[in-house]
């Protein structure tokens, strides 16, 4: 029989909870903040040897691991050089979260942000599922980073978010999947970037300008089919603020809409 009572006093969070290692860097102490996202250690030791250990271990978001979301760190830590035992809260948890987002209660999404300065905190929503989450409260945190009441989704991986300044131009290394958020520069030259084919049915890309690129273009090269299903797509180019293009793999990438930007 179910048991669908309260799992908790009235005044917590309904969470799951889950006790993990956190991956010291080896050289120094590292102090992290309650509501950080983490992502498991999915390639820990040697690929060809079966390693349960690799879903016990995190690490903070990178672009390599986003697709593996455990969940947030449910306290402040500092982080040993050589790692130490943390308390998660994982998916479907009613927790806090470190935003850097204005927040409004019921209202998108936000998503945890792999890479950067920023790597475990909470930004624009990307796509559904594990590693974003729907505001519990309203809250305006893009000032100051802090922290906000959120429910943490569940499904298949958002792939989460990352924010990329693209000063220097040129081949620029991006996420494969989740979402890519430019933020406001001036490149140098046109900042490119060429996707390679999927290797999973249905994932999805998508790349958002949040803020304008003067002077010079990011280009992202897509062997990609437009939205009518049938008319290529070679390049799509964004330089305003607020265009964006959303790609999903079926053997060729394609488009599931855009706003602005130009499809050559």
């Amino acid at each position: 029989m179910s048991d669908v009572s309260i799992n908790a006093p009235l005044g917590l969070g309904n969470v799951e909870q889950l006790d993990v290692w956190f991956e010291g860097n080896g050289s120094t102490a590292q102090t992290l903040y309650e509501g950080m996202g983490v992502c498991y250690n999915w390639d820990y030791g040697t690929a060809a040897t079966s390693t349960p250990a690799r879903y016990n271990r995190v690490e903070l978001p990178t672009i390599l691991n986003a697709r593996y979301f455990a969940g947030v760190l449910s306290q402040n830590y500092v982080i040993p050089a050589g790692g130490r035992v943390v308390t998660i809260y994982g998916p479907s948890s009613v927790c806090r979260i470190r935003s850097r987002v204005s927040n409004t209660i019921g209202v998108g999404l936000t998503t945890c942000e792999a890479g950067g300065t920023y790597a475990g905190y909470w930004n624009l929503g990307g796509f559904e599922g594990e590693g974003s989450a729907v505001p519990l409260q309203t809250i305006d945190r893009s000032s100051t980073a802090g922290l906000v009441l959120a429910k943490l989704q569940e499904g298949p991986p958002s792939g989460l978010c990352e924010v990329l300044t693209c000063t220097a131009g040129g081949a620029t290394t991006m996420m494969v999947g989740g979402k890519t958020i430019f933020a406001a520069a001036t490149p140098a030259t046109d900042a490119t970037f060429t996707m390679a084919d999927g290797t999973i049915a249905g994932l999805k890309k998508k790349f958002y300008t949040l803020g304008d690129q003067t002077t010079n273009n990011v280009v992202v090269t897509v062997n990609g089919i437009q939205d009518d299903g049938t008319t290529a797509i070679a390049t799509w180019t964004t330089d305003t603020a607020g265009e964006e293009i959303t790609l999903a793999w079926h053997g060729d990438w394609f488009e599931q809409g855009h706003v602005g930007g130009t499809i050559a």
